[in-house]
């Protein structure tokens, strides 16, 4: 019986690891697909990225109002003003490595950014911003990499709606 309780005592403190660490990386849970399918993911990936039609709805790849130009500013400026590393890059091809620690341990994690001029139409132009997150260590990341992705989204997003890109 001894051994029961504390086996079962193991289980809750990693269960409860597990909640806070997937509320500390604002994980979606409750969003379509749902509970089950989301939670597979986050214990089974290490890795998010952006997609034109993402089963995920915060994931899908967002596409501004802006030139190229104008959106490698917003999102060079957002990751440094997230505090996340510069590592390399490429303003003529319109892309940029970056590097986060994750809150939980320090791990580092490695975005990769790509933005794709999508035409102009009725005089302004579109670009997408498709955005890659993975993890160096370990099969799985409890939504690190998906948050990542959102927090960069959002930081661009609120730059270029007050302007401070031209």
């Amino acid at each position: 019986m001894k051994i029961l309780t504390v086996v079962f005592s193991i289980l809750v403190f990693i269960a409860l690891i597990i909640a806070l660490t997937l509320f500390k990386n604002n994980a979606v849970l409750f969003d379509p697909p749902g509970f089950s399918k989301r939670l597979a993911v986050y214990l089974t990936k290490n890795t998010a990225q952006t997609k034109p039609e993402h089963n995920f709805a915060e994931l899908t790849t967002p596409v501004f109002p802006v030139t190229p130009d104008a959106l490698y500013l917003a999102v060079v400026d957002s990751a440094i003003g997230l505090g996340w590393s510069v590592l390399d890059t490429n303003d003529v091809d319109w892309t940029l490595e970056l590097m986060v620690e994750t809150h939980f341990l320090l791990f580092k994690d490695d975005v990769k950014v790509e933005l794709s001029p999508q035409g102009c139409r009725e005089g302004i132009t579109n670009t997408a911003l498709e955005i890659t997150s993975s993890s160096r260590i370990g099969s799985v990341d409890f939504g690190a990499n998906a948050d990542h992705v959102q927090q960069l989204i959002k930081s661009v997003t609120v730059r270029l709606k007050q302007g401070e890109i031209d």
